[in-house]
């Protein structure tokens, strides 16, 4: 049988004889039972709760237990019908740090949606055809006995610190 507990402690390390690290959790069940925890992920995903986080644990076998899930009441992150919203906190688990929303029209929000994201090749692209653009304008009022343009290009509101891509 499953049972709701609440996490008092979390760490990575090594439970008992298992092959390598996990998440490991300590948990105040009913009735203030300590236990211990190993946090099972599908692979490919990981993640730590935080203290005070509801921690679904059950037994597996004799003396082992395993969290199979948590929940963050301090967090209210409100997917709509069909979206998925991936997050991480403070690690007092009280405050969004950031967010990745699948929603259902098919976007992928990255802390947000207020900023938008080129590639370089669409970016180079687009300024050399503005180049081209410019130096063909500059050239006819050259040509034709006008004042030359002033060319001026700031891409600076285009940087971004919140997303990384080690690239």
């Amino acid at each position: 049988m499953g049972f709701l507990e609440k996490a008092t402690a979390i760490n990575f390390d090594i439970k008992g004889a298992a092959p390598g690290k996990a998440v490991i959790i300590q948990t105040i069940a009913a009735g203030e039972q300590e236990r211990t925890s190993e946090m099972y992920h599908n692979p490919g995903i990981s993640s730590a709760p935080t203290k005070n986080d509801r921690i679904i644990s059950i037994p597996v076998g004799t003396g082992t237990r395993v969290a199979i899930a948590a929940h963050n009441y301090r967090i209210e992150v409100e997917p709509a019908s069909g979206e998925t919203i991936f997050y991480s906190t403070d690690s007092a688990g009280n405050i969004v740090k950031s967010q990745i929303k699948l929603d259902n029209a098919g976007n992928i929000d990255l802390n947000g949606d207020s900023k938008k994201f080129v590639t370089h090749t669409e970016l180079n692209t687009a300024l050399q055809l503005l180049i081209t653009a410019l130096n063909a304008n500059i050239g006819t009022k050259l040509d034709g006995g006008g004042t030359p343009g002033v060319l001026a290009i700031d891409i600076s509101a285009a940087a971004t610190t919140t997303i990384r891509t080690d690239g």
